[in-house]
């Protein structure tokens, strides 16, 4: 009888996997750099639909400033508490071991509730992200920052360790990001209310937050085919914001309904025409360029393959703020930056396409993408623009220093207490192929070659984009109104800067506008210069900016036609050696910056990304400190100006924790 208990060498390695492997992991107590979130829903097993509720806590720091959770201590020490509704999130990752997240805090009565959590802004709707499939656990955090860091709003992030009480005791769960969930709000997306008592016009011009393919109710199909798919099914809009079908207003809710997509249908059908890129009568009145380029290019940057046709959202802005459509928030990363293969084995490589070309590649892979990117980068005003605001973005932000900086600051902040450990310890993965991609190397992997992976893989791809930036379509924008032969910015006497540049030709050039930053991204119009109109002569132009701005400052040529067409030059950058007025540190900021060799009783001003005065004070002495603890993670703009009213200082710097 005994030899009928012996098992084939298969099944007795499966049950060895399953002793050995992630179930059989017991972590009963944490000590970590990481706050630890505590659930516990009394029993009951957590749903893919419909939430149920819990209790939601966050331990306190304590000494040292380490987070501390024993499983069978009374005495843990938190932050905050809350009931909670949570559900499974996601599409694949439902299927995966290790389960994500949607939870909203709610009060006695089950009704949401806003509340700040680990310092970002109060909301009610929160994501706990798994990251089972991105082992390195940065992908989602480093493109949300890089968007951040254009100065739109991207979700915030935060690491976690979590424990979950479900059926049986509480059980360690391993590291998460704590994130804010895509949502209409004052502090994510900020767009105007819409409820189903409003008929009103010029209210239900705006408000609305819109997701390609979406499967879900109160949605429409595209009257135009994803790019290079034409035999495919056509992609589809759903209205994520107003939840129009909650509404039993119905006369009102198809009233809001059809309004958003007869919009969106006419913008497609002007992106069509042969007219699109008129400056009145085509896309750009109807659509934010500069957030779709900001959009787009962290797209290209993560080499996204759900880019445009999944995880997309875009919103509409009521009329009396401009009415247009503007893409984002983006979301989810985890297929990206070299992690998914998808059905051409260049998607995972650093070199070779563009994240906008999926369809060309993957002509049979639903859901199709909208045909916006392909032809947007067919008109020359979008992609010059595009390949100027990529160069700024490498010169300051998305650098390669600032990039592996940011890298390496999640990478220790994921190592500094073993989180990391314990989560590979919990979750037995990283030889385990989560997404396919034949050119990653899972024998003896650990998080650190993850992560090294991932860094290498950024820097290859982004000398790569360097490289072939212009490539980014087929559209030959040579033939252009001005050629800019040469951009110089120089320093001379009398603390002035001389701009001057040099066109090759010119068509029906009515004048040049001079401008300059110093952020890279908000530039202002210093003055402007008359064109030569047509000629085929080399011509060339000067300006003076007699008060250059101390430090670093970004100088570019605004060309304009006759009829009103706009096209930039490169941007320059001028670093004012003399200038020692010009000091902060640190950059990257954490919880003060420092300023030195200012003049006592300057004003100190620090603007957020919406040009919104975050912080103001006055200067005692030639060195001053400013604390900025009390501010969130984010770009911002430090300026000093002396009582007479001259600028000393104006720096771009970052706040990242």
């Amino acid at each position: 009888m005994a030899q009928n208990l012996l098992l084939p060498t298969n099944w007795l390695g499966l049950l060895m996997l399953l002793f050995c492997g992630s179930q059989a992991f017991a972590q009963t107590t944490v000590t970590s750099n990481l706050p630890i979130v505590v659930i516990n829903t009394n029993g009951a097993v957590i749903p893919d639909v419909d939430k149920i509720p819990a209790t939601f806590k966050i331990t306190a720091p304590g000494n040292g400033g380490l987070h501390t959770f024993d499983v069978n201590s009374v005495t843990n020490s938190f932050q905050f508490e809350s009931n909670i509704g949570i559900e499974i999130r996601g599409n694949t990752s439902v299927y995966w071991e290790k389960k994500s997240y949607s939870v909203e805090t709610v009060d006695a009565a089950g009704a949401g509730v806003d509340v700040s959590l680990l310092g970002m802004p109060a909301e009610s709707d929160w994501v706990l992200n798994a990251c089972y499939g991105d082992k390195s656990f940065i992908r989602d955090v480093f493109a949300h920052e890089m968007y951040t860091r254009t100065g739109r709003y991207s979700p915030k992030t935060r690491y976690v360790e979590v424990f979950l009480q479900e059926t049986g005791g509480m059980s360690y769960h391993g590291v998460y990001i704590l994130m804010e969930k895509v949502k209409r709000g004052s502090n994510r997306i900020n767009i105007k209310k819409l409820s189903e008592t409003d008929a009103d016009p010029a209210k239900i011009s705006g408000g609305y937050l819109l997701q390609v393919a979406e499967d879900e109710d109160l949605k429409w199909t595209s009257a135009y085919p994803g790019n290079d798919a034409p035999g495919q099914p056509k992609p589809f809009f759903h209205v994520e914001y107003p939840k129009l079908h909650k509404y039993t207003n119905i006369a009102n809710r198809d009233l809001q309904f059809n309004y958003i997509k007869n919009y969106v249908d006419h913008f497609e059908q002007v992106l069509a025409s042969s007219t699109f890129r008129n400056a009145t009568t085509g896309y750009r009145p109807l659509l934010d360029e500069d957030a779709t380029i900001d959009y787009l290019l962290l797209q290209e940057i993560t080499k996204n393959s759900d880019n445009w046709r999944a995880s997309t959202f875009f919103y509409k802005k009521r009329d009396d703020e401009g009415g247009e459509l503007v893409m984002g928030a983006p979301w989810d990363f985890d297929k990206s930056m070299g992690n998914q293969q998808w059905c051409y084995e260049q998607s995972v490589l650093p070199t070779g396409t563009w994240a906008w070309q999926f369809n060309i590649y993957c002509p049979d892979r639903p859901p199709m993408t909208v045909f916006w990117p392909a032809r947007l980068l067919t008109d020359c005003y979008f992609k010059l623009k595009l390949i100027n605001r990529y160069q700024q973005l490498r010169q300051t932000s998305w650098s390669n220093q600032a990039i592996s900086d940011f890298i390496d600051q999640r990478q220790g902040e994921l190592t500094a207490q073993n989180a990391m450990q314990r989560n590979f310890t919990r979750w037995n993965i990283l030889e385990t192929a989560v997404m396919f991609n034949e050119h990653y190397t899972l024998a003896g992997n650990t998080h650190a070659k993850e992560v090294q992976y991932l860094k290498t893989w950024l820097l290859s791809h982004l000398a790569w984009m360097d490289t072939n930036i212009e490539s980014i379509s087929a559209e030959d924008c040579s033939e252009l109104p001005v050629t800019f032969k040469s951009v110089e910015v120089r320093e001379v006497e009398q603390s002035a800067a001389r701009v001057s540049w040099t066109t090759a030709g010119e068509v029906r050039n009515d004048h040049f506008k001079v401008e300059r930053s110093g952020d890279a991204r908000h530039f202002e119009i210093l003055g402007a210069v008359k064109g030569a109109g047509d000629t085929s002569v080399e011509q060339r132009y000067e300006f003076l900016d007699a008060a250059p701005l101390p430090g670093t400052s970004y100088y570019r040529i605004r060309q304009v036609d006759t009829d009103g067409t706009v096209s930039f030059s490169a941007v320059e950058t001028l670093k004012r050696t003399n200038d020692e007025a010009a000091v902060l540190f640190p950059n990257p900021a954490a919880n003060r910056i420092v300023l030195k060799n200012l003049n006592a009783g300057s004003t100190i001003l620090i603007r957020d990304n919406t040009g919104r005065v975050a912080k103001s004070l006055q200067a005692r002495g030639k060195q001053v400190e400013v604390a900025t603890g009390m501010l969130p993670p984010g770009n911002y703009v430090l300026t000093v100006t002396t009582a007479s009213g001259k600028c000393e200082v104006q720096k771009h710097f970052v706040i990242g924790r």
